[in-house]
């Protein structure tokens, strides 16, 4: 019996000394949640958000406090996460660190002060970041969609305190949907660390590249100089466009560039893009810049790469520290056939019109992204991306195809090539294209995520039952996006390829309705049955 005892002791106490204390336990806590009086507002937000969700978890309200007092999950750089020593100053932006010490846990990121920006000019919410992914791991929190409807957050009895020593930071330093943002889509594009349209809360860096020169020559200034207007094949062109290769014209537009860097607090970058469309100037000067790209259209890229070095030069001369961004784009979205040297306050986004629409199902271009990117990345280090790539209007309600499959080449290239930034339009309706916003918003944190795991997860999240039929039926629509884009649909850019129109109602929805009515209804009946089980 002795012996007994003395074998169960040897194998209990250990375990009782080591056992993580427990953070909440049946609705109560010894535990507060500190972050420093004058933490910036978004720390002081996160200690809120991690408030409220352990609340919704486990119905126990863990209090904020300014002073610390252990036990206590510690957030923000404050006095007390250096006494244990962890310090957000000598971190990358927007990177952060999560660490068990003793009884207490720090989330201590590299924040950027009120009213500041980055080096790079944007801002650094390393804190906030680290709260949203302690909440993912320990409390299980996910948000797939905006609102109420899209929060999951697990009930616990008890909430153990972790061993946990995790430090992460995005891929990309700017990462944003272009989407409609109301309050809730901005609140649900924060908490999975990226932001919505250019709202100064995606990343860490400010990346500008919109179509400006329709605003940034004016008309008056049109009219004092029409030579200045580019020579078309069709100068029935809806956007204007001038002549790059005139050194006075491009010097005036660079002068209102330089004004509105004048007229307020200079951001870190002005865009300075071609107005959109694809009439570029053919006169003498211009048409010796032009050239073919690998598929034997004419490309101006030559041209613009020298417009943007000579608007750069002018800025660095004028404001020196700033950046320029401009489009790559349409017929410009193909290196030059020959290197060129790109000033290094010009920040190129590559915005390959060509694969709008899934465009990457066509393997002439699938087979091609990769080199292209890393044909940019050869030329510049100063990269960001924009893409329509997963988007399509769909005016008569047909849900979209998430094409999981894409999103693996595209995003691995984009990160083997170390492009800094990306910006995805996405769908304003989460009814057509929730799994679409959800994993591209996951994979501009990790492009090096388990696409098809997270795919998985968030139909099982937000279908709970009926998830297997609605992958069945997602994948149908995928199915019919990859033969329509093989198969039908000519290998050149098209305006209306990423519209839902007749052709393809007709195409790929229509020949699998009554199947997608079958795994719709099957759908409907597991979730029923689920909840009546309840």
């Amino acid at each position: 019996m002795t012996r007994n005892l003395i074998l169960i002791l040897t194998l209990v106490l250990p375990a009782i000394a080591n056992a993580n204390p427990l953070v909440v336990h049946n609705g109560k806590s010894a535990y507060v949640i500190h972050h420093a009086e004058d933490a910036p507002e978004s720390v002081k937000e996160a200690a809120k958000e991690l408030q409220r969700v352990v609340r919704e978890s486990t119905d126990c309200t863990l209090h904020i406090r300014t002073e610390p007092a252990s036990p206590m999950i510690c957030v923000g750089d404050c006095a007390a996460a250096r006494a244990a020593g962890l310090s957000g100053n000598g971190m990358a932006d927007e990177t952060f660190r999560i660490a068990t010490i003793g009884e207490n846990l720090y989330i201590v990121g590299r924040d950027t002060p009120d009213g500041q920006r980055t080096r790079l000019g944007g801002i650094s919410h390393g804190t906030r970041h680290g709260v949203y992914l302690f909440l993912e791991r320990v409390i299980g929190a996910r948000w797939i969609m905006p609102n109420s409807l899209g929060e999951i957050v697990p009930r616990h009895e008890s909430l153990p305190l972790p061993n946990l020593d995790i430090t992460d930071g995005p891929a990309f330093a700017y990462r944003a949907l272009e989407i409609t943002s109301p309050p809730q889509v901005r609140l649900w594009a924060q908490r999975n660390r990226i932001g919505v349209r250019q709202d100064g809360e995606s990343g860490s860096l400010e990346m500008r590249f919109g179509h400006r020169w329709n605003q940034l020559m004016p008309q008056e200034l049109r009219e004092a100089h029409p030579e200045w207007e580019a020579v078309h094949a069709r100068p029935s062109a809806v956007n204007y466009k001038f002549c790059t290769r005139r050194p006075e014209a491009v010097a005036a537009f660079a002068r209102n560039l330089i004004a509105q860097f004048d007229d307020r607090p200079a951001p870190f970058m002005w865009a300075v893009s071609p107005s959109d469309g694809q009439q570029y100037c053919q006169c003498e000067r211009c048409l010796p810049y032009w050239e073919k790209d690998p598929h034997g259209i004419e490309s101006t890229t030559p041209n613009i790469l020298h417009y943007y070095n000579e608007v750069a030069r002018i800025v660095d001369r004028e404001q020196p520290g700033h950046m320029i961004g401009g489009f790559v784009y349409g017929r410009n979205a193909y290196p030059p056939n020959k290197a060129m040297k790109i000033e290094p306050n010009v920040f190129l986004c590559w915005a390959p019109l060509n694969v709008y629409g899934l465009g990457l199902y066509k393997p002439g271009y699938r087979d091609e992204f990769g080199e292209m990117a890393g044909r940019w990345r050869k030329l510049t280090p100063n990269l960001g991306y924009l893409n329509y790539l997963h988007w399509h209007r769909s005016h008569g309600g047909a849900p979209l195809a998430p094409a999981p499959e894409i999103m693996k080449l595209e995003f691995a290239a984009l990160q083997q090539h170390g492009f800094r930034g990306v910006y995805q339009a996405a769908h304003s309706n989460w009814a057509y294209a929730g799994p679409n916003n959800w994993l591209l918003g996951r994979l501009m944190w990790n492009p090096q995520a388990d696409v098809d795991a997270l795919y998985r997860q968030w139909l099982r999240l937000a279908f709970g039952k009926g998830a297997d039929p609605m992958g069945k039926l997602y994948r149908l629509i995928d199915d019919g996006f990859r033969d329509f884009k093989q198969n039908h649909e000519r290998f050149a850019y098209q305006g209306h390829q990423y519209e839902i129109e007749r052709t393809k109602l007709k195409t790929i929805y229509v020949p699998r309705l009554n199947h997608i009515e079958r795994l719709y209804t099957e759908a409907l009946a597991n979730t029923r049955n689920e909840q009546s089980r309840r």
